[in-house]
C-alpha cells in the first residue's frame, strides 16, 4: 500500500464530517447541555470534570484526528481519520438505538459511520492499485 495524495473529494468528505462534529463539540464546552448527546445528563455527570468532559474530550480528539487526515490527504492519515469517525459514530449509533430506541442522533451516527466506511474503502482501494 502506497502512501500518496488522494482525490480532493475524498478529503473534503472527511473534512466535512470532522467539521460537523467540531460544530457540535466546541460550543458544548461552554454549555454541555447544548450537545444532543449530553442533553439528558444532570448534576455531577453534566460537568466537564465528569461524564460530559470525557465525552467531549473523546469527540474533540476524534474530530481533530479526522481533520488532520483531511488536511494531510495521504493514505494513512485518511484511513486513520475515517476509521476514527466510523468507530465513534457507529459505536454511538448502536448504543443510542439499544438504550433509547430509534432516535435522530442514532440515525445520523449510522449515516456518518457509513460515509466514513465508504471513505475508508475508497482510500484503501485507490492505494492498493
Amino acid at each position: 500500500m502506497e502512501n500518496h495524495q488522494h482525490a480532493l473529494w475524498v478529503r473534503l468528505a472527511l473534512g466535512v464530517l470532522a467539521l460537523i462534529i467540531l460544530l457540535f463539540t466546541l460550543p458544548a464546552y461552554m454549555n454541555p447541555m447544548s450537545n444532543p448527546g449530553l442533553a439528558s445528563l444532570t448534576g455531577e455527570a453534566a460537568t466537564l470534570g465528569s461524564v460530559a468532559g470525557a465525552f467531549l474530550g473523546r469527540q474533540l480528539t476524534i474530530a481533530l484526528i479526522a481533520a488532520y487526515g483531511a488536511v494531510r490527504g495521504t493514505t494513512q492519515p485518511l484511513l486513520i481519520g475515517a476509521f476514527a469517525i466510523a468507530g465513534f459514530n457507529l459505536h454511538d449509533a448502536v448504543f443510542i438505538t439499544a438504550f433509547a430506541g430509534v432516535k435522530p442522533g442514532g440515525m445520523i451516527g449510522l449515516l456518518f459511520g457509513l460515509i466514513a466506511l465508504g471513505i475508508m474503502w475508497t482510500v484503501y482501494r485507490r492505494s492498493a492499485q
